[in-house]
């Protein structure tokens, strides 16, 4: 049986709250090209899952966009709230496997490196529900994984020391497009950024689930 990976989470991410802007440089560069992958209009309604201390979220609402942003770690959030500098922003803490809003209640939904941190079973649950609140648009940010089979294990062993991510070395082995599609999510941009360190997928919710249609797989 697989362990909640809440548990880690919130130790981690509770603790790291005060000093985890520190290394916000390595994904200074993502949030611009996560807002152009999101083809985001002025009037749209955007929610940052997994919003941490808020950079991306405030990114949006810095341009005019009305953003919710949530996670489950309390700390990130009040650090979120405190930047927020004027820009209004909601934030809130909620389970990303569990979203409290109705279906296609936002236009563009986002998420930064938490999917990683996850079981693929638990991963299904969440991106089922971003395709079940959003839409039009989701872009996903998260370690990139070689595309090339053999290097898998070299990148899952660098990876550990840079995240340390219980599910790693299932993450750089992971079909990802596979899994967005068996969630509802059809994959139609990658873009590999930060020196290769990041992988931005964007996908549009499906009309008609995997699951409703009984099929589950596609090639890729």
């Amino acid at each position: 049986m697989e362990r909640d990976f809440r548990q880690y989470v919130l130790h981690h991410y509770n603790r790291a709250a005060s000093y985890y802007d520190i290394i916000e440089f390595i994904r200074k560069g993502t949030r611009p090209k996560v807002i152009e992958m999101s083809g985001w209009q002025p009037g749209e309604k955007v929610l940052d899952i997994c919003t941490g201390t808020g950079d991306l979220a405030l990114a949006f609402g810095r341009l005019g966009a009305e953003v919710v942003g949530v996670d489950i770690a309390e700390n990130m959030l009040q650090r979120a709230a405190a930047k927020s500098n004027g820009e209004y922003i909601t934030w809130l803490k909620m389970d990303a496997t569990e979203l409290q809003f109705p279906e296609n209640s936002f236009d563009v939904t986002t998420l930064s490196l938490a999917l990683h941190h996850m079981p693929e079973s638990t991963q299904h649950q969440v991106l089922s529900e971003i395709a079940r609140v959003t839409r039009r648009k989701v872009v996903l940010v998260e370690p990139h994984q070689p595309f090339a089979k053999w290097k898998h294990a070299i990148w899952g062993f660098i990876a550990s020391f840079v995240d340390k991510s219980e599910y790693m070395p299932q993450w750089v082995r992971q079909n990802f497009n596979q899994t967005c599609y068996n969630a509802g999510l059809k994959v139609e941009e990658i873009r590999v950024t930060t020196l290769a360190i990041h992988r931005l997928t964007a996908c549009k919710p499906m009309t008609v689930r995997p699951e409703a249609s009984g099929v589950v797989r596609e090639k890729w």
